[in-house]
């Protein structure tokens, strides 16, 4: 009687192992299905309409950088840059620094560090959906 009821126990265990497995199987491809179609409904948006928008964007977003960059040359103007220092010392455990903020004037082109980044992220985006875009 043991035996059999421990078979059974096994067998309804199996049973039910292929039935989630069955219905993870469904759900696999109901988001399949629903992927798919999202993908279909990206590229029916790709018309020239959206091309245009997207070449407005890098356009002006590039426009902007070269604005950032050359605008202290055109107007004569400086650019305040903080430097952070650290003065004190340390003794053993004891921590007497400090930082120190000091505002530093530049001039001429000033390349702030996100800006390098930002173009690099709009010209990816730019150039992957067009490298990837069906003919």
């Amino acid at each position: 009687m043991l035996g059999s009821t421990v078979g059974g126990a096994v067998m309804k265990m199996w049973a039910q192992s292929s039935a989630d497995k069955a219905e993870l199987n469904k759900r696999l491809i109901g988001n399949f299905k629903q992927s798919e179609a999202s993908k279909e409904s990206a590229r029916a948006f790709q018309n020239p309409n959206a091309n245009w928008i997207r070449r407005f964007l890098v356009i002006s977003f590039m426009a902007m950088a070269v604005y950032i960059l050359i605008a202290p040359v055109l107007f004569n103007t400086t650019t305040q840059v903080p430097v952070i220092t650290t003065e004190g010392f340390k003794l053993l455990f004891l921590d007497f620094t400090r930082e120190v903020t000091r505002w530093v004037e530049l001039k001429g082109i000033v390349t702030p560090e996100w800006l390098s980044h930002a173009i690099m992220a709009v010209c990816g985006l730019y150039f992957g959906q067009s490298i990837c875009q069906r003919r």
